[in-house]
């Protein structure tokens, strides 16, 4: 069984495999001790072959990744990194390995999913986590850039001062984002709508660019809450939770 773990800035998430096929996946908060769960959700299933990690936190919180994969599993981790290339993918970094791991591996499952979809690899990814990543893809798979911008819950941190700690997950699921008459709903607006439009925006600059309408895909915690605006923007849009975890496994040598 192969293990792929994909720890972001908030939450871990993994997924256990069989050859090419999922056999679970799942995700737990971060913690002092972190897998513990993971372990105990998979140590009825059989042995552990191989355990593959992707971190963006920093070294020293990732060193205590790969020291409680060690212990609770007694294997070493195979870190996986963004390269020059990959599954038919040119990263255009000129440092290649600083483009974030997980940006890579969405990219990566991302494309895989447009040329199956449409013959094509013309494609963006929206990550809609701790940030708000937007990377965009052309129909050759060379990979055309993108955007970084403070996700939801950071501008909504950033700007609750005098606003009754607004939290996402206080608030409905179709928010009313026309001019508001209170600060809460205006804070509300302005971070969704925003958010919106720098989709919007990255979409039909590359359209015009590329004359070519891209794939897009949406993934990350607060994806979910970006898919109805978009749809009113008339953005066609596809939720991928499991995204990065989908580009790790096509990313296993």
């Amino acid at each position: 069984m192969i293990i792929d773990i994909d720890a972001g800035n908030t939450r871990i998430k993994w997924q256990a495999s069989l050859g090419d096929r999922r056999i679970d996946v799942g995700a737990e908060q971060l913690s002092e001790r972190p897998l513990l769960s993971v372990h105990a959700v998979l140590s009825s299933r059989g042995g552990i072959s191989r355990i593959r990690l992707l971190s963006v936190r920093s070294q020293a919180d990732t060193a205590i990744l790969v020291d409680a994969v060690k212990s609770l599993w007694s294997v070493e981790p195979e870190m996986v990194t963004s390269s020059a290339a990959a599954c038919g993918v040119t990263n255009s970094y000129s440092q290649a390995n600083t483009l974030g791991a997980d940006r890579w591996s969405a990219i990566i499952a991302g494309a895989q999913r447009a040329k199956q979809a449409t013959g094509s690899m013309a494609l963006c990814v929206v990550d809609a986590g701790s940030a708000l990543t937007i990377d965009l893809v052309d129909d050759c798979g060379v990979h055309q850039g993108g955007y970084i911008a403070p996700g939801l819950s950071m501008q909504l941190r950033s700007l609750n001062q005098g606003t009754g700690n607004i939290a996402l997950a206080n608030i409905p699921p179709e928010p009313d984002l026309q001019p508001a008459l209170n600060t809460r709903d205006a804070v509300i607006a302005g971070v969704l709508l925003g958010a919106q439009q720098l989709i919007l925006a990255a979409v039909m600059d590359f359209e015009q660019q590329q004359g070519v309408k891209p794939l897009l895909l949406v993934t990350g915690g607060d994806g979910p809450r970006l898919l109805d605006g978009l749809s009113k923007l008339s953005v066609e849009a596809q939720y991928s939770p499991h995204l990065v975890l989908e580009g790790m496994a096509f990313l296993r040598p």
